[in-house]
């Protein structure tokens, strides 16, 4: 079987929500141990946080290791796993289709530190569900909503594969209406809980969330263009990982708050580069 050569493509990315890539292997800043000081947050806490209430950090994903919390002298990325973890399984058996995705730098400005916000008691019939602060002495650096980055990524697909011209388009377009499905499920899961949202604010809140999301579903789909709907990152729950053929399942909902948008949510435009 022959393999071809990789081809390259560059790709750019546009992020609707707050994205939120925290390394597991990072066990965050403290400010007991002394890892930061309330005014080591001035430049990067958005406006809703509560700086002097803040204990722990949980950074974004960065090369290397730091000693004490230092944003400016940070080297952000996101990783190029992220974005293919995002995709349908291309495989990796010997003369399979590959895909490899190249990290993305991303600059220190552009991350900010925010509260998680999550709708609460979801299992709980009996009580009231309410959007509050999940951990409010924890502040977690996230990319910020409408940043826009580009990145390259190469495909390599075999000879007897017919569809190589399309590809990897292919894979993003299934990833696409993937995550166009899980949006539907979200929608569908918050008007079935309208009747237990009882605070006017909430309710104002999971009714923008719910008409943004339709707002995106309703835009051009990716089988007229090379743009293509992702969720990226961490912070999603259960109904924005999975595709169920329940819509009565509980599943932990996160938001950001700002945006009235679930997190991670990306466009991203595919290129074609070279051979």
């Amino acid at each position: 079987m022959t393999i071809h050569p990789p081809r390259k493509y560059n790709y750019r990315m546009k992020t609707y929500s707050t994205l939120v890539l925290s390394p597991r292997d990072h066990q965050g800043f403290y400010k007991a141990a002394g890892d930061f000081i309330p005014e080591d947050l001035e430049k990067q806490a958005s406006e809703h946080v509560n700086k002097e209430r803040v204990n722990i950090i949980y950074p974004f994903y960065q090369y290397g290791t730091y000693p004490r919390y230092a944003p400016a002298e940070t080297q952000y990325y996101i990783p190029g796993s992220s974005i293919k973890g995002a995709l349908p399984d291309i495989g990796t058996e010997k003369g399979k289709p590959s895909l490899m995705v190249d990290d993305i730098r991303v600059k220190s400005e552009d991350i900010q530190l925010y509260h998680l916000q999550k709708v609460q008691n979801i299992s709980k019939e009996d009580t009231p569900i309410e959007v509050a602060e999940f951990f409010p002495n924890v502040a977690v650096e996230m990319l910020r909503a409408d940043s826009e980055y580009s990145g390259e990524l190469f495909y390599v697909g075999s000879k007897s594969n017919t569809k190589l011209k399309h590809e990897p388009e292919l894979y993003f377009r299934e990833a696409d209406q993937a995550t166009r499905t899980k949006l539907e499920q979200l929608v569908q899961r918050i008007k079935g809980m309208s009747d237990q949202v009882k605070k006017e604010e909430d309710q104002l809140i999971l009714s923008e969330l719910r008409k943004n999301v339709q707002a995106i579903l309703n835009e051009p789909q990716a089988d007229s263009s090379n743009n293509f709907l992702l969720i990226l990152g961490g912070y999603k729950g259960l109904m924005l990982s999975a595709i169920s053929i329940r819509d009565d399942y509980n599943s932990a909902v996160y938001l950001d708050k700002t945006k009235r948008l679930p997190h991670g949510l990306v466009q991203l435009t595919l290129e074609h580069s070279s051979v």
